[in-house]
C-alpha cells in the first residue's frame, strides 16, 4: 500500500509538471524564479576590486579602527574589553584581551577565493560577538567553515564560521588537545589538529578531525612540538620542532609531507605571506625559513647578522622581506641571500597583500605603504587618528 500510494503521489507531482510546462508561455503566467546569481552573497554587495582595509588598535583601547586603503577613510566599531592582541583570518578581527576574553569583529571586507578568479565583498562593519574562554586564549585560526580558539589549558574551541557571517557565534565542539599545544588549523572542511599523549606536555603528531573534534582517519602525521601554521594555495603547512609537515588536499585524499628542517628548530613566530600564494616565510632572530607549499620545499636564509622580528614572502619565487629589530625593512635574494634594497621603517610589524607591504609606526600615528616590487619604495604615508600599536590587514 505505501509503494502504491508513493507512485500516486510521484504520478500526481509527474502531472503536475506536466501541466505546469505545458502552461508556460501562456498569458497571465507567474514570472519564472530568477536563479541566484554566480558570487552573489546576502547582504553584501560585489564590488570590483579588492577591499583592503587596515584594522588597527591602541593597546589596551575599545575602539577597532578601519583604514580604508583606497580612499583613506576610516570606519571604527567599539569594543566590550580592551585589545592586548589582535589577529585576522581575511575578513573576521579576533581581539582579545590578553587573557581568556574575545571578540570577534566582522570587518565588513572580504575575498572569496575559487583559484581561477576571485569575488570582492563589502558589507557593514560589526562586532559579532564576545567569548569568554576557561584558560588564557593561545591561538586563533580561522579558514572557511571554522574558527579554532586554542586555550593554555590545551583545549580547543571549535566555532561555526559560517555563522560567524550570519551575525552569531556559536560553538561546535571543544576538543582536549592531550597537551599543552592548542592547535587547530582548519583546512578542507576538516581541522588538523595537534594532539598529544600528556596534558603536561607539548602534542606530537598532527590528527584530521570534524567539527565535532572526532578523527576523521583522514591524516595522522608526526610533529614534535607544532606552533606557526598557514594556510596556501598549495596546501595547510604547519611548523614543528625540526620540520615542517605540507597537508594537501589530493582529489578527495589529505596527503602530508614532511619536510626537514635545513638548520635546527623552525622558529615559533607567525608566517608571514601574500595572499593566495604558494609561498610563507617566518624568522628567529637570526635567519628566515621559507617554504613553497606547491613545491613542498623548505628552504633557510641566514640574515646577515641582523636581529630580525619578521619575515614574509611577497610569493614572487626569487625574494623574501625581513623587518629587523632597528627597524630596517630588508628584500633579500632567496637563492644567494644577497640584500637586494632595505628602507628605514620604525616599525615592529609587517603585513603584505597582493600589491604593497604594510608597517605601522605607532608613535608617530603612520601606515607606511611599500611597494615591494619596487626597491622597497615607499608609496604612501597613511596618517591615522590613533596609535596602531595593534595592526592586521583585512579584505585582502
Amino acid at each position: 500500500m505505501i509503494v502504491t500510494n508513493v507512485r500516486g503521489l510521484a504520478a500526481a507531482a509527474a502531472l503536475g509538471v506536466t501541466l505546469a510546462v505545458s502552461a508556460c508561455g501562456s498569458s497571465g503566467d507567474p514570472p519564472a524564479a530568477e536563479e541566484t546569481p554566480h558570487g552573489y552573497v546576502a547582504g553584501a554587495e560585489e564590488v570590483a576590486e579588492a577591499q583592503s582595509a587596515i584594522a588597527y588598535l591602541t593597546r589596551g583601547a575599545r575602539r577597532l579602527h578601519l583604514l580604508d586603503l583606497a580612499t583613506g577613510s576610516e570606519r571604527e566599531v567599539g569594543l566590550s574589553l580592551g585589545a592586548e592582541r589582535i589577529t585576522e583570518d581575511g575578513r573576521f578581527v579576533y581581539a582579545d584581551d590578553g587573557n581568556r576574553e574575545l571578540e570577534v569583529v566582522d570587518a565588513g571586507v572580504w575575498t572569496v577565493d575559487h583559484t581561477d578568479h576571485v569575488h570582492y565583498y563589502r558589507a557593514p562593519a560589526r562586532s559579532v560577538g564576545t567569548l569568554t574562554l576557561d584558560a588564557p586564549i593561545t591561538t586563533v585560526a580561522g579558514f572557511e567553515a571554522h574558527t579554532t580558539i586554542g586555550t593554555a589549558d590545551g583545549m580547543v574551541t571549535v566555532l561555526d564560521r559560517r555563522e560567524l557571517e550570519a551575525g552569531k557565534v556559536a560553538t561546535l565542539a571543544t576538543i582536549d588537545s592531550r597537551s599543552t599545544t592548542a592547535l587547530a588549523v582548519p583546512y578542507a572542511d576538516q581541522l588538523l589538529v595537534a594532539v598529544g599523549d600528556d596534558p603536561g606536555r607539548p602534542a606530537n603528531r598532527i590528527v584530521a578531525m570534524n567539527e565535532r573534534g572526532e578523527p576523521t582517519g583522514a591524516l595522522e602525521a608526526p610533529c614534535a612540538a607544532p606552533r606557526g601554521w598557514a594556510v596556501l594555495r598549495g596546501g595547510a603547512v604547519i611548523a614543528c620542532e625540526n620540520s615542517l609537515v605540507r597537508v594537501k588536499l589530493d582529489g578527495e585524499k589529505l596527503t602530508a609531507k614532511t619536510l626537514p628542517s635545513p638548520r635546527g628548530p623552525v622558529p615559533t613566530g607567525t608566517f608571514g605571506y601574500r595572499p593566495r600564494s604558494n609561498e610563507a616565510a617566518v624568522a628567529d632572530r637570526a635567519g628566515i625559513w621559507s617554504v613553497n607549499a606547491a613545491k613542498a620545499t623548505l628552504r633557510y636564509l641566514p640574515a646577515g647578522g641582523r636581529q630580525l622580528v619578521a619575515a614574509a614572502s611577497p610569493a614572487d619565487g626569487s625574494t623574501v622581506l625581513a623587518l629587523d629589530r632597528s627597524g630596517t625593512l630588508i628584500s633579500y635574494d632567496l637563492g644567494t641571500g644577497k640584500v637586494l634594497a632595505q628602507t628605514s621603517v620604525p616599525a615592529a610589524n609587517l603585513t603584505l597583500d597582493v600589491d604593497r607591504a604594510y608597517l605601522a609606526e605607532p608613535a608617530a600615528r603612520l601606515i607606511h605603504e611599500i611597494d615591494y616590487r619596487d626597491g622597497l619604495r615607499t608609496a604612501r604615508k597613511l596618517r591615522v587618528t590613533e596609535r596602531p600599536d595593534l595592526v592586521v590587514e583585512v579584505g585582502r
